[in-house]
């Protein structure tokens, strides 16, 4: 059978779609030396949550690399290849020293840069700690999440910091799950917002409390951006049109809009619940790294639990293996969809549809930043720092837009291109003053009434 998928279109014609294809290797494989995994490496990633690190090195495995990440008694954080640069002895049964870590097996000393400290085993002359170094990566900690970046030393971008790293009355809790699949399976779920009024909606009934109107079709507008994608889908409840934004930065963060809601007033750039990257373990395995956002604006129905955010463990239906068998059978969530696509899901297997739009636009741009890479371009990323971040606009806006003569999903996609020219045209504030200015931009062109809240 060739590399083409003979698609029947007779009942029973199994025989004729049967036979083995190669998987989308440019963009499932991460290896070093790949090109997706070449790509990958000139990006900061979450590689480990802090509290993972207490007195022992913890093995983790990333891109395809074996490393052992650890805090040393000065309190810094070392991420080193595993295997000794001596003798390959595992440093995961290193000794954790004030400086750096001492492998067990002949007590070689490394700085958490990769520095050779000491050798102690050979002459005081020897020459070893001048000519090489263990392997080693930069990393941040931050907020809970350890980042590292694992590419280039030359190339290596500013830590891109957010504006969602740092929202009022936001106590981030940082959270991190396994998935047995490619880490794009379950990446591009955040591009898809169709499958939640299936999986989420229709199938199983509604899974998540406040979103019960998901169920409808929406509206989708896909907004293209330098560092990946901001979409939005829109649906009609009475006179309210509630929009929800979506953050996709390439190649694996994604943030969406709060959990819990009551989306039954008119509402003004509310913002995320939840903030994450889908970080490649290897070629079939991912880890998805994160914060929940808690905050009252956004989760006014306050059905959040902190106690249920952590490693393996997040407070909304279906993310984790950890539910029985028959659960996960009579109601499957998000980790179902994703994981059982297979160890890496082979794409010239599927066939696509009109609701998968943003899954194909995310394929392109990532094919296209790839081969930049492979032909040494530059591609885009999101720069920020703590005094100017990186602004996201992912979250819910409502506004009271009564139906009228025209064609209501046209009004609904107009609606959406309207709000969103606002919020980019926001960029240039920060703030309170950046919230002030999207609510007198979206009064100025939807008038008073849009934001009318009835006090009933």
């Amino acid at each position: 059978m060739s590399e083409e998928v003979r698609w029947s279109h007779k009942p029973f014609g199994g025989y004729h779609i049967n036979g083995p294809l190669e998987e989308d290797v440019e963009l499932t494989h991460v290896g070093p030396g790949t090109p997706c995994g070449e790509y990958m490496r000139r990006f900061w990633h979450p590689v480990a949550m802090t509290e993972q690190l207490g007195d022992r090195p913890v093995p983790i495995r990333i891109l395809g690399e074996d490393l052992v990440i650890f805090k040393d008694l000065s309190n810094r954080i070392g991420l080193l290849h595993r295997h000794c640069a001596h003798r390959r002895a595992s440093l995961e049964f290193g000794r954790v020293e004030q400086k750096g870590i001492r492998c067990c097996y002949h007590g070689w000393q490394f700085d958490v840069d990769g520095t050779i400290l000491e050798t102690p085993g050979e002459p005081a002359e020897s020459e070893i700690r001048q000519r090489i170094c263990q392997g080693a990566y930069p990393v941040i900690e931050y907020r809970g999440l350890v980042f590292a970046y694992m590419g280039p030393p030359n190339l290596k971008p500013q830590f891109p910091f957010l504006d969602s790293f740092d929202i009022p009355d936001h106590e981030m809790i940082p959270y991190s799950i396994h998935s047995p699949c490619n880490w794009l399976q379950e990446s591009e779920n955040s591009m898809d917002p169709f499958h939640s009024v299936f999986l989420h909606g229709r199938v199983n009934g509604p899974q998540f409390p406040g979103l019960e109107h998901f169920v409808e079709l929406p509206v989708v507008e896909y907004h293209k951006r330098p560092e990946g994608f901001v979409y939005s889908h829109a649906r009609r409840q009475g006179d309210l049109v509630m929009m929800r934004f979506h953050d996709h930065i390439t190649p694996n963060m994604a943030q969406n809009g709060g959990m819990f809601q009551r989306l039954d007033r008119p509402k003004i750039f509310g913002r995320t619940s939840l903030t994450k990257w889908v970080v490649p373990l290897d070629d079939t395995n991912s880890r998805k790294f994160g914060w929940r956002h808690f905050n009252d604006a956004d989760e006014v129905l306050r059905q959040g639990d902190k106690s249920q955010v952590g490693w393996e463990k997040v407070d909304f239906y279906g993310q984790t293996a950890h539910r029985s068998d028959e659960e996960r059978h009579a109601n499957p969530g998000d980790w179902e969809a994703w994981t059982s696509q297979g160890p890496i899901n082979i794409h010239k297997r599927e066939y696509l549809g009109t609701t998968d739009e943003g899954v194909v636009m995310l394929r392109s741009k990532l094919k296209k930043d790839i081969r930049s890479v492979q032909r040494g371009k530059p591609i885009a990323h999101a720069e920020g720092s703590e005094d100017k971040p990186f602004h996201t606009y992912g979250g819910d806006t409502i506004l009271r837009v009564p139906k009228d003569d025209s064609d209501d999903r046209a009004l609904m996609r107009r609606l959406q291109r309207e709000v969103m020219k606002v919020m980019f045209s926001a960029d240039d504030h920060e703030g309170d003053d950046r919230i002030e200015y999207i609510t007198r931009e979206i009064v100025a062109r939807f008038g008073e009434d849009a934001v009318r809240v009835d006090v009933k």
